[in-house]
This record gives C-alpha cells, sequence and structure tokens, in this order.
C-alpha cells in the first residue's frame, strides 16, 4: 500500500483547498505554502533570526525582549494549516466532486470494512500477520461484507471512526475520512476532528513541532508573563501547552520531593517541611504557591497538601530516593491531568492508521 494512503477517485479535479498541492495567497498577498512545503520550513526557518550570542545575551533579557522573541518562533507557525477556521469554510468555500456512483461507493465500503476489521482484531490481541488484507479478502467476499454491513459496527467498541458525512467526497482519502473519538481527553475535539489534515501535512506539522520545542525550551520559564499574538492561531495552541507545563508542573516534583524527603524520613510536619522550602528559597518559580498554601490561601483545584496526601504520602520512605524522585514526577502529572492538544491528537491519529495498515509504518 502506498505510504500516502489510497484515495478512492470517483470524480477527477480536487478541491481548491490547501491540499491540492498548490500555493495560495493569504489576504495580505503573502504566498501560504501547502503542507508539502511544512517540512522545508521547519529546516528553513532557524536562519531566518540570530540567536543570542551566548548565554549572558538570554540571561539578560527583560520582559518586552523575551516576548518579542517568543513571537518571532511562533509567527512561523502562521504558515501550519489554521485549525481554527470556522467548518463552514471545509462545507461551503470548498467546491468537493462527489462520489455518484454505486460502483465507487461500494468500493469504499469494502475498503473501510477491511480496515474496520483489522482494527477490531488487533484491539482484541491477534497477531497482524494474520490480517493480511489478502487473506481478509478471501475470508470476507464482497456479499459478506455486504451482509454485516461493512463491520461498521465494531467502530461500536474501537476508538476512532470513518466519518460517513465524508464518504461521498471523492477528493479526500481514507486518512482524511478517519476521526478518532472523543475521549475527553482532547482540547477542542470539535476543531480537531473537522480538519481534514492528509498525512502528509499532519506529519509535518508533528516535526514543526518538535523542532520548535527544541528551540524555544530556552524561554520556558518566562511564559506565564508572555502573551502571543492572537492570530497566531497554532502558536497559540504550542505555547498554551508550554505554558501549561510550566504553571503546573515545573518544579513541582522537586517540591514535593524535598517534602516528602523531611515528612516521611525526618518525620517533619508538611506545614514545616513546607516553611523550610521557603525560607531557604529552594525552588523561587514555586514561592507564590507555596506561600499561598502557607496562608492558607487555594488558587488551584486542590491543595498542596491534598495533592501529598493523594499521590505522595503513599510511597513509603524505604523507597531509593531516585526511584521515589521519579514516582513523584509520574504523580505530579496525575495532579492535573493535561488536556490533549492537535499536536497528540496527529499523532495517535498517524499510530492508529500505521496499525491497521492505512498508511505504511515508519521506523
Amino acid at each position: 500500500m502506498d505510504e500516502s494512503t489510497e484515495t478512492l477517485s470517483c470524480h477527477s479535479g480536487s478541491p481548491s483547498s490547501s491540499h491540492d498541492g498548490t500555493c495560495t495567497l493569504t489576504m495580505e498577498g503573502e504566498p501560504k505554502p501547502s503542507s508539502g512545503d511544512l517540512a522545508k520550513i521547519s529546516r528553513d526557518h532557524k536562519q531566518e533570526q540570530e540567536p543570542a550570542e551566548n548565554l549572558e545575551d538570554l540571561l539578560g533579557m527583560d520582559e518586552d525582549t523575551i516576548s518579542n522573541q517568543v513571537c518571532y518562533y511562533f509567527q512561523q507557525l502562521c504558515y501550519v494549516q489554521d485549525l481554527d477556521d470556522d467548518d463552514d469554510d471545509h462545507d461551503h468555500d470548498h467546491d468537493w466532486p462527489e462520489c455518484d456512483g454505486t460502483q465507487q461507493r461500494t468500493e469504499l465500503h469494502e475498503q473501510l470494512a477491511f480496515y474496520r476489521i483489522i482494527g477490531y482484531e488487533l484491539s482484541n490481541g491477534r497477531k497482524l500477520d494474520e490480517l493480511d488484507i489478502a487473506k481478509l479478502k478471501e475470508k470476507y467476499p464482497p456479499s459478506i461484507l455486504y451482509e454485516k454491513g461493512y463491520f461498521q459496527y465494531y467502530e461500536d467498541s474501537l476508538e476512532w471512526y470513518f466519518d460517513p458525512e465524508l464518504f461521498e467526497r471523492a477528493a479526500l482519502d481514507n486518512y482524511q475520512r478517519l476521526v478518532l473519538c472523543d475521549n475527553g481527553l482532547y482540547r477542542d475535539w470539535d476543531q480537531f476532528h473537522s480538519n481534514y489534515n492528509t498525512y502528509e501535512s499532519d506529519r509535518a506539522y508533528i516535526k514543526y513541532c518538535e523542532d520548535l520545542a527544541n528551540e524555544t525550551k530556552w524561554f520556558e520559564d518566562h511564559l506565564v508573563l508572555v502573551a502571543v499574538e492572537d492570530k497566531v492561531a497554532m502558536g497559540q495552541n504550542h505555547i498554551w501547552s508550554m505554558q501549561f507545563d510550566c504553571y503546573n508542573y515545573k518544579d513541582f516534583d522537586g517540591v514535593y520531593f524535598e517534602v516528602w524527603k523531611r515528612v516521611a524520613k525526618q518525620k517533619m510536619e508538611f506545614t514545616d517541611a513546607l516553611s523550610e522550602l521557603y525560607l531557604e528559597d529552594m525552588f523561587p518559580l514555586r514561592n507564590d504557591d507555596i506561600k499561598d498554601e502557607l496562608g492558607g490561601i487555594q488558587v488551584r483545584f486542590r491543595s498542596m497538601k491534598e495533592n501529598y496526601d493523594l499521590y505522595v504520602a503513599c510511597i513509603d520512605e524505604k523507597v531509593p530516593e531516585n526511584e521515589a524522585r521519579q514516582l513523584i514526577k509520574d504523580a505530579v502529572i496525575k495532579m492535573i491531568p493535561k488536556p490533549q492538544t492537535y499536536l497528540d491528537y496527529a499523532r495517535n491519529k498517524i499510530r492508529i492508521a500505521e496499525d491497521i495498515g492505512l498508511i505504511t509504518k515508519k521506523y
């Protein structure tokens, strides 16, 4: 099977969208790359900004300079397909060619049936080598597929489905028809599942975000103070993720670890242990949180004492400190589960598409 996924062509032509490989113009007249250009952007954007020459330059930046640096990096994300486009843009602004032949629709339903069978069998522990499409075609001739309703009911037990509203759109391939179920963990599932990103554009977006995260890691500690321009939609998505980590996770594992050492090993009271950390200024980034906790001011869903009792107090004092530290790192994430972004959605979708043979797995 071709890596770029199968496409059922019922009509010639393609929709007027970013998936057709052409370059369109933005309202400002600037060229907007297609999904095929994103990988090149991720390689080239590093050369467009001179980095600070040394660590002293970075540490000496004031808030305005930091904000400008942040905005620069996330301006690059303007070139990524905007997930905040209104759904009507997809439904009405494009002249979607439709499947209007019974034979074409039947072929599509048969294709999707085999992917459902593979997904269902994998979820029940079957080995992938037993789920070869050729073997499945021998076992399930068209008459059985039809009688079984193309096994659409299998989707009830899977974490994904093929959107029936997209069956008639001939310009879309089966990867674009694949939708992940709303598991309650995605930050904006309604928006994520309603875009028609191709496999190639999802891979390019993942690569771009990973490259960008590596380049912008140095200013993570400043993100609580930084505002990014509203028009950088994907930048907002990415910087929100970094801000969430900074606000909810950064250094909290260290705080709870030091408290655990004092409470579990030295038998100190929780408040006394926390006061000691505050007086010694061990975790400056978390001083405000510690001060609020000591003052009885609750600004989060649970107090630090409640989180400690729920997730950390159960760690035995005899557990080696390096092991306890890792357990506490994991516990901090459980204290405030992070909503998943489109980056997570795209990664999960590609994993599923690879598992069921919709696309060729990359190693």
